[in-house]
Formats: C-alpha cells, sequence, structure tokens
C-alpha cells in the first residue's frame, strides 16, 4: 500500500511539474528579436508547413525586428492552444484554422476582431487601397461572424470578421487527364453530357469512378442537390416551411437521386470499392485504375505523395455538370439551381486576445495578404488563393474561371442549420441509398421509394420540433 502511495505522489509531482513549466515558462527563445507565435493547423512534412517556412523566412529578411516561432500542431491545434487561453499563459499570437473550427473559439471571447484593421491598414500591394481590398469580396464576407443569439447568455463576441482567409478548399469532379486524351473526350457541362463521358469510358475498360462506402458518397448528393435546388429551397424543404417542396413530389429532387443511381451502373466504379477505406481509392485512382473522383481540392496535396507516373495519371477537374435531366415540369419550369455555384470551406489567420505582440502579429498578417505569399501557398501547398489576382495552383488553372466567377458561393450543407436532421434522418437512410443500388440488394430501394421514405422520416422530425425537439 506505501509503494502504491508514493507512486501515486511522484505522478501527482510529475504531473504538477510539467503544467508549471507548460503555463509559466517565459524563456525568451530569440534574444535581441520580438517573437510572434504562430499556432497551426499544418503538420510538419506537409506541404502547407513547406510553403508557410518559406514564407516566415521572407518575412523576417523583410522585417529583422521580428521572429515566427512556428507550432505545427496539426489538425490539433485547438485542444493544443485551449489551455493557454484558459490561464492567458503563452497564448499564440496567430492562429491558422478553417472557419468552422474558429467559432467557438470567437463565441467565447478569445479573438479580436478584424473590421477595424482591414480598414485601417494599407494594401500590401496596391498603394491607395485598404487591406480589405486584397481579398476576394464573396470570400472575406464568408469570414464574417455573428454573434449568438441573446438566449444563449450574455455575448462574448460581437458581430464582426474573425478571419484573414488564407486557402480555399472546394468540390470538384476531379479526372485523369490520360483517360480523357485517349479517348478524346470533352470536358461536359451538363449531366447528360457527363454520362456519355462515363459510357464511353466503360466501353474502352476503363471504370469511370474511383470510389469508397463513406468519403464520397455525400460530396455527389451536395452538389446535385444545389444544382437542382439550390441551398435555400433545400433548407426551406428540410424545415417543412409551408409552401415548401417535398422530396417525395417534386421532381427536382427525383431528378437529382436519379442522377445519383445512375452512376451505379455494371463496371462503372472500380473493383471492391464497398469495401475501400482512405486512402484505397485515391490510390488506385493515381493508379490509372478508375478515371473521375469527386472531392475536394486537397486531393492535389494527397497525390503529390504518391508521385504518380505521368504516362499514366495527370490530374484535372471541373466543376459538378449542371442537371439537365429534370422530367415532369409543368408549364411553367420549376426553377433548378445556379449551375455555377461552388462551394468554398475556408481556412486563414485569426488575431488571439492576450498574445505579446499585436503590432508584430499585424504586420504578419499584412504580409500573409500579398499576391506573392498567395502564389507561394498556391504553388508550393497547393491551395486555391483566396487573395485577388494571385495564381492558382497549376494542377487547378483550368479550374480557375469557373471558380472565380461563381455567382454562388454556398454558405453550407445542412450540417450547419440541421445537424440533428443530417445525423438521424440523413446520414443512414442516404447511406443505405448508395451503396444498395441493385435491385437484388438486401437494402435496396428504388428511387421513389426512397424519396418516400425520407419524406416519412422528416416530416416526423418536423413534427417532433425539428431540431429542438431532438436532445
Amino acid at each position: 500500500m506505501r509503494g502504491f502511495q508514493l507512486l501515486c505522489a511522484a505522478v501527482a509531482a510529475a504531473f504538477a511539474l510539467t503544467l508549471g513549466l507548460d503555463l509559466f515558462q517565459r524563456k525568451l527563445a530569440h534574444p535581441g528579436r520580438e517573437t510572434i507565435i504562430f499556432a497551426s493547423m499544418w503538420a510538419p512534412g506537409e506541404p502547407m508547413q513547406e510553403a508557410y517556412r518559406k514564407l516566415f523566412d521572407a518575412f523576417e529578411a523583410a522585417n529583422p525586428r521580428y521572429k515566427v516561432e512556428a507550432r505545427w500542431d496539426g489538425r490539433w491545434v485547438l485542444p493544443s492552444i485551449r489551455p493557454r487561453l484558459l490561464t492567458g499563459s503563452d497564448v499564440p499570437d496567430v492562429l491558422s484554422t478553417d472557419r468552422e473550427s474558429l467559432r467557438i473559439l470567437a463565441e467565447e471571447g478569445f479573438l479580436d476582431p478584424l473590421d477595424a484593421e482591414l480598414d485601417r491598414l494599407p494594401h500590401p500591394d496596391d498603394p491607395g487601397k485598404r487591406l480589405r481590398d486584397a481579398f476576394i469580396p464573396s470570400l472575406l464576407e464568408r469570414c464574417h461572424l455573428d454573434a449568438p443569439p441573446p438566449d444563449r447568455g450574455p455575448p462574448r463576441m460581437n458581430s464582426g470578421t474573425y478571419l484573414l482567409p488564407s486557402g480555399i478548399w472546394t468540390t470538384f469532379i476531379f479526372y485523369n487527364r490520360v483517360h480523357y486524351e485517349k479517348l478524346g473526350l470533352p470536358l461536359p457541362k451538363t449531366w447528360t453530357q457527363f454520362m456519355d463521358n462515363c459510357r464511353t469510358l466503360r466501353e474502352h475498360g476503363i471504370a469511370p469512378f474511383a470510389a469508397d462506402r463513406d468519403v464520397y458518397a455525400g460530396l455527389w448528393s451536395d452538389a446535385l442537390l444545389r444544382r437542382a435546388v439550390g441551398e435555400e429551397i433545400l433548407q426551406a424543404t428540410i424545415e417543412g416551411k409551408p409552401g415548401a417542396p417535398r422530396f417525395d413530389r417534386d421532381p427536382r429532387y427525383r431528378a437529382a437521386f436519379q442522377a445519383i443511381r445512375a452512376l451505379h451502373q455494371p463496371g462503372w466504379h472500380m473493383e471492391g470499392w464497398r469495401g475501400s477505406q482512405w486512402p484505397a481509392a485515391q490510390r488506385m485512382w493515381v493508379g490509372g485504375m478508375a478515371t473521375h473522383l469527386v472531392c475536394g481540392s486537397w486531393i492535389i496535396r494527397e497525390t503529390l505523395e504518391y508521385k504518380p507516373d505521368p504516362k499514366v495519371f495527370r490530374l484535372g477537374g471541373f466543376p459538378c455538370p449542371a442537371l439537365d435531366t429534370v422530367d415532369g415540369q409543368a408549364a411553367a419550369p420549376l426553377p433548378l439551381g445556379d449551375p455555377t455555384g461552388v462551394d468554398a470551406s475556408i481556412s486563414g489567420h485569426a488575431l488571439l486576445k492576450g498574445g505579446r505582440h499585436r503590432e508584430g502579429a499585424l504586420a504578419l498578417l499584412s504580409f500573409l495578404a500579398r499576391r506573392s505569399s498567395a502564389e507561394t501557398l498556391a504553388r508550393v501547398g497547393k491551395e486555391i488563393p483566396p487573395v485577388t489576382g494571385a495564381p492558382f495552383p497549376a494542377e487547378l488553372e483550368e479550374i480557375r474561371e469557373d471558380f472565380q466567377n461563381a455567382k454562388t458561393v454556398y454558405k453550407g450543407g445542412p450540417g450547419t442549420y440541421a445537424p440533428k436532421w443530417a445525423k438521424f434522418v440523413w446520414n443512414d437512410l442516404y447511406q443505405s441509398f448508395f451503396m444498395y443500388s441493385e435491385p437484388g440488394d438486401p437494402h435496396y430501394r428504388s428511387v421513389d421509394e426512397f424519396l418516400q421514405e425520407f419524406q416519412k422520416q422528416t416530416d416526423a422530425y418536423n413534427a417532433q420540433g425539428g431540431e429542438a425537439g431532438i436532445r
């Protein structure tokens, strides 16, 4: 017993010492220079880490009074910095993360809004303009966060801009240029043209799609539902708004899910896709075993690791084609969603309260908003830039015009405004529909049967009070 007590005391002492060192150490790592602490969502060895390292070297050369101390915490960056925020000890100056992860820190009062600085600081490239003008307006607007409603207690934040965007992740249909060039296939603009390409590929012994059972399935529904009705109408249907179209009656919804079902023709998916787990599908795709992969633009970075043979695989991309297969239209055709619309998940830089060097942090944020900085993140890190006039990654140059000319930048999917519906109504039902596509499958549903069950469960969700009714 005494040995156990001694062991417990030793563990407690070690824990207390570790915590004390973590919370209270204030060692000056760079004497004679002002240290800017940059907490990053990128991990050592990633292309984005390499890109930032180049930028920090350039910043320090131009600003010798500063030293950027980068902490490459990876996707665990928020848990890593949270103890420092709670104690106010060794708080980073700048946080690099994605927009959705940032919200909780803003609502808890740990971030400084950036609107005043966007209007006060000069444009890093163009004299006479403001820092605000360095960013594509529609993307900077997405970095504006609204204060939480009053029923959630005293607000710790005001509405404002809390993130300066540094990179965009968007969804495209990526394809193997080698296959398209070999068969002389055009880039499709409509769903009918896309299906024609898939039939030609299959006729020449090439599987049109690489996929797995989880990750890629939902990207098809996201894209096609937006093409069918757009975000606002979809939300109204989910919430059962008066006069909103119904999943089981509106021909636009039927066309979207019929298009998804049409992907599942014999031999159209790579062999073994139902049992495939990430990253097997993208490895097979890069190996030339299938032509298309619906995915986020981060796929460019991931394919670099595989060092593909350019005689077998060269990456290209195009937007989800316009849905032109809606049947059963009335005399006055129902409006479809914007065929130019794009989704945009945003990563960027936030200013944390309690950092040591606000002036240096703002200097660094301005430096990172330069066109040349954005070009480095695009060329080395393979990010789509949110900075006006900056070049795209070479692999995505052909979709630059489509992306930048999009009339609609989607705000988010059902997971942002109806997360409980997405979890308890949508996920399992759609997964079963996607996976069991053959009439002989044990859980097979026809498109009409799926839509009827889908609407039935959505009606039950709304009858129980919607999001508030699920506890």
